[in-house]
């Protein structure tokens, strides 16, 4: 099965402190269920801000789900979309980022 975008969000968000942008975008695509995509989805989720990364959450091959947080990789359980969605918002306000998803 060739991957189908199912979700593609992209925008601009504003720091609490009304000074500083960055962009979030998150893009999930449905994939064949296999031993690298149990679960029939592949996803990116990144924020960025002037060009560098505060954090990202992926699960391309052959790493699996992990989370990138600036310039380090860790381990990222994934439990599913909403657990996915939860973490993302708390991740951004985290940043000082204002999400209205």
């Amino acid at each position: 099965m060739k991957a189908t975008e199912i979700f593609h969000q992209k925008q601009v968000l504003k720091h609490h402190d009304g000074k500083r942008l960055a962009i979030f975008e998150i893009i999930v695509w449905k994939v064949s269920v296999s031993r690298d995509y149990p679960d029939g989805l592949k996803y990116r989720v990144w924020l960025s801000e002037e060009g560098h990364t505060l954090f990202g959450l992926d699960n391309h091959k052959p790493k699996g789900p992990h989370l990138h947080v600036r310039d380090v990789q860790v381990g990222y359980v994934f439990r599913g979309v909403d657990s996915l969605r939860k973490d993302i918002i708390a991740m951004i306000k985290k940043e000082g980022f204002i999400y209205e998803g």
